[in-house]
């Protein structure tokens, strides 16, 4: 049986930047979780006098699913990053730290706006958000 290994505690660097930018700004530790999430597309044919109707799987669709600490007026800040490039284009890089043989995802995904504000006498105030990837992501090996 083959050794399998995971990233036990999900630790890397998240850097992202508008759609053609360099070098990407690292955001890592604003971010409290990120996931690229898959989601299944089926094409539905309709049925005839001779067939009845049929789902066609396709190609997945996919979002970056986002959450992170306000950090208004913070350097690099992500809060005004998204505020300002709302429905922009960006490229992005997720680079697991451990163990070095997890591969990293690119791509590029839709920017919404931050919100601002939050709970009152909440310490920290994080947005969650889901931004449509135009394509799916590419799986980059190890080095």
């Amino acid at each position: 049986m083959p050794a399998y290994e995971i990233n036990p505690n999900n630790a890397g660097t998240i850097e992202l930047a508008l759609a053609g930018v360099t070098p990407l700004v690292s955001y890592a530790c604003q971010v409290t979780s990120l996931v690229l999430e898959p989601a299944q597309n089926t094409t539905t044919t309709p049925g005839t006098y001779c067939q009845a109707p049929h789902d066609t799987p396709g190609l997945s669709s996919w979002a970056m699913v986002i959450s992170f600490l306000e950090d208004w007026g913070a350097t690099p800040s992500l809060s005004e990053f998204t505020f300002t490039n709302d429905g922009e284009l960006i490229d992005f890089e997720f680079t697991s730290s451990s163990p070095a043989t997890i591969p990293s995802m690119t791509g590029q995904a839709y920017v919404t706006a931050t919100a601002f504000g939050g709970d009152p006498g909440a310490v920290w105030a994080v947005s969650t958000q889901r931004w449509s990837m135009k394509t799916a992501p590419t799986l980059v090996p190890a080095a």
